[in-house]
């Protein structure tokens, strides 16, 4: 079985995804993406979120996806589908009534969205 804690911590390197504002440093953006991500890793769990628009491909609007959640800050949830073998993120205050609004790639990616 895959540990999704050294998956998590292998695919904090790649922010090819992410989009960095002029003027920014992006190591050092990157870098803080990767520890914020760090400091609020989680023991990974379980999680379920309703498809909402813009919707993501593959997945009717209103459709539910779940996948195992590796990281989560204030109504944020870092969540990876092995299927697909990506991570999402999935937003709301409450773990049972979380949306999925089409944030999918790298845990860089979904966590700066």
């Amino acid at each position: 079985m895959i540990d999704l804690n050294d998956l998590l911590e292998s695919r904090l390197v790649d922010g090819s995804d992410v989009y960095i504002d002029s003027g920014m440093s992006p190591s050092e953006y990157l870098e803080e993406l990767a520890n914020d991500i760090r400091r609020n890793a989680c023991q990974p769990f379980e999680l379920s979120a309703v498809v909402m628009a813009p919707g993501i491909p593959g997945f009717d609007d209103g459709e539910e996806i779940s996948g195992m959640c590796v990281a989560k800050e204030g109504g944020r949830w870092l969540v990876y589908r092995a299927k697909e073998d990506l991570f999402y993120a999935f937003w709301g205050a409450r773990p049972e009534q979380l949306g999925a609004h089409g944030i999918f790639g790298s845990p860089l990616y979904c966590w700066s969205a």
